[in-house]
């Protein structure tokens, strides 16, 4: 662990004491984002047919990809999160048995992530690149455990080593960013399924040739069993934007590269999501603006800049 006085002096531009303040980039950044999705709600709401008619493609290949690999963001923020905290309380000056048995608690929440990520599509790939002959389900169970165990320690020791050569503000940082992460996710979980049981819309490849399913986004439809709006797919790709505020303080240039590749990565799927057919227009960009909004204002509550000491 980090003892240093230098270290503890000279760390990180991160102060708990510091006065936070939303930067001018940050707000023409939140304010352009919020311009952009309702414009393109506004547009959506007289013309989702029309693009969908334009662009669906079911054979599209980035759109069946990210139908298979696109869910797993909130997987890959809870793991990041519990592993945080599991090494942060680890590094802490609690007593002993307190920080082991937090520890192997959040450590069991990590690796239970991780048999969440590796179910369905991605567990059958992953066990015909170890075993070409898939027997029986329990033969993919197995593999599903063996490898959420391999991973989950292999990453485990990597987190250690991460929180471990922090200062202790950087990790008091890290393990509040990690418990409002954990709080962001459940948060968003609920609002969006929630609206999904209750909106009632038929996604495009639902629709017969009229499309006489079609409902606009702003109307609900009540639970009949269909789940296009919002889109389930593009929040899994915003959730990891909040990947960025698991840095320290810091590693800014390494903020900046995280936001801008998460950033790009949500833009892809909610297209992808448009070209399979698998969403409306309104049903992506709707998450976007909901999950976007919620990583915003977490990242206020939180007291984190997008990239901290940005040139505004």
């Amino acid at each position: 662990m980090y003892h240093s006085e230098n270290q503890f002096s000279n760390s990180s531009t991160f102060s708990l004491g510091k006065e936070f303040y939303t930067k001018r980039y940050e707000k023409t950044i939140f304010i352009s984002f919020l311009l952009v999705t309702l414009s393109v709600l506004t547009f959506a709401a007289f013309f989702d047919r029309d693009v969908t008619n334009l662009v669906m493609n079911r054979s599209s290949i980035v759109g069946d990809f990210f139908q298979k690999y696109g869910t797993k963001g909130p997987n890959i923020v809870l793991f990041s999160c519990f592993e945080i905290v599991a090494w942060t309380i680890y590094c802490s000056q609690r007593a002993r048995l307190e920080r082991l048995l937090l520890t192997t608690l959040f450590l069991i929440l990590a690796m239970h992530q991780v048999l969440l990520g590796v179910n369905g599509y991605f567990a059958y790939t992953l066990a015909r690149l170890l075993n070409g002959n898939i027997k029986t389900v329990a033969d993919v169970d197995l593999q599903q455990w063996v490898l959420a165990l391999i991973f989950t320690v292999v990453m485990s020791y990597l987190f250690y080593r991460y929180v471990d050569l922090q200062d202790e503000n950087e990790q008091n940082y890290l393990l509040k960013a990690a418990v409002f992460g954990i709080a962001l996710v459940f948060i968003v979980s609920v609002i969006i399924g929630d609206l999904k049981l209750h909106w009632g819309r038929y996604r495009p490849f639902q629709m017969d040739q009229a499309m006489s399913q079609f409902t606009p986004w702003y109307q609900p439809n009540g639970s009949n069993g269909h789940f296009s709006f919002p889109s389930g797919h593009t929040t899994s790709g915003w959730l990891l934007v909040y990947l960025t505020f698991l840095l320290p303080r810091k590693y800014h240039n390494m903020q900046k590269y995280v936001l801008i590749g998460t950033v790009l990565l949500a833009i892809t799927i909610a297209l992808s999501r448009v070209r399979y057919g698998a969403h409306w227009l309104s049903d992506v960009t709707a998450a976007s603006l909901i999950v976007g909004t919620m990583i915003f204002v977490t990242s206020r509550v939180l007291k984190a800049h997008l990239v901290e000491d940005a040139i505004e």
